[in-house]
């Protein structure tokens, strides 16, 4: 064999060798990615007592406060634009909940009782949740560290008149909706969603944190968590937008107040605004510690005087004062 001949063919070995190599490699599969992992009548999460420095919570990103802020949202829609894929798989099983056991996906166990949706529909609610569960992981930029049991029950199974959604965060965290098999799949979604975010303010502030959390602050900060989800119940392009057309509706009174008015959605988008006001001027340093060393339940209870150099009244006038 010629000189000429064998580097011919030691070449054609090199490069069968290296068009190997380069398909293996693309066949492996990727890493997930760092960091983050990936109404109707909502009652919160139950539950006093170690205060939570600001450095210890995630800071996730606000958005500037203007007349056209839209949170940066696409148009809201079930489509495969708008989800967001699972990226995280927690082990184990949540805890146990009455009723059926139907479903366990990536990080929540689904449970049905009877009279509420059927044990296939649950499924596919569980499908859309685990969806929206990493979307509002993204945007809080905190996860579940363990897996939360959901419950599906009949309205008439409701804790209490006109409840649709109760999270309990104190102990193993579940949570539990109640919709009859009649009524709207969206609708319970987005309740659902609600729910699952006041476990993921559990995961940042603490239990004992979040058991004493501001109720203006524990619901309004739930409802930004879930977003996209949560203004698709209002069609609002921003939190900020649907504030301001229920500002002009009436609703520009004592903030605190509001928990008595029959419309309690109404009332939390306009507790929704009043967190998105505070977290996009004063930032989220501030929020969290407001948050996180909370007095009690009372809506407008916590020390905004202490952390805003303001009252809870003056940053309500101020915020209110952008809505006009």
């Amino acid at each position: 064999m010629s000189r000429t001949h064998r580097a011919t063919v030691a070449l054609a070995c090199v490069l069968v060798i290296l068009a190997a190599v380069i398909m293996l490699g693309a066949a492996a599969p990727g890493s997930p990615p760092t960091g983050v992992s990936d109404t109707p009548r909502l009652v919160a999460a139950e539950s006093p007592t170690a205060a939570l420095l600001p450095t210890q919570l995630a800071t996730p990103t606000s958005t500037p406060i203007s007349p056209t802020a839209t949170l940066a949202r696409r148009e809201f829609n079930e489509s495969a634009a708008m989800k967001v894929a699972p990226t995280s798989f927690l082990p184990g099983r949540g805890p146990e909940l009455p009723g059926q056991f139907v479903h366990a996906s990536r990080r929540l166990d689904f449970f049905v009782g009877q009279g509420s949706f059927s044990p296939p529909e649950v499924v596919e609610m569980a499908v859309r949740a685990e969806h929206a569960l990493s979307y509002m992981q993204r945007r809080f930029a905190v996860s579940l560290s363990e897996r939360v049991s959901v419950g599906v029950y009949a309205a008439s199974q409701a804790p209490g008149r006109g409840t649709r959604g109760i999270a309990y965060t104190h102990g193993p965290t579940n949570v539990r909706i109640y919709y009859n098999g009649n009524e709207d799949k969206h609708s319970a979604l987005v309740v659902l969603t609600h729910e699952l975010a006041h476990a993921l303010q559990a995961e940042a502030y603490g239990k004992d944190a979040q058991s004493r959390s501001d109720l203006i602050l524990l619901e309004g900060l739930a409802c930004w968590i879930t977003g996209e989800y949560w203004l698709s119940l209002s069609g609002a392009p921003s939190f900020q937008a649907r504030a301001r057309s229920l500002y002009h509706a009436g609703y520009n009174g004592n903030l605190a107040a509001m928990s008595n008015r029959s419309d309690i959605n109404a009332v939390y988008d306009m507790w929704t605004g009043f967190v998105d006001y505070l977290t996009s001027t004063y930032g989220w340093e501030r929020f969290n510690y407001l948050y996180a060393n909370g007095r009690g339940r009372a809506p407008g209870s916590a020390d905004y005087q202490g952390v805003y150099g303001k009252s809870f009244h003056e940053l309500q006038n101020e915020w209110y004062a952008t809505l006009r």
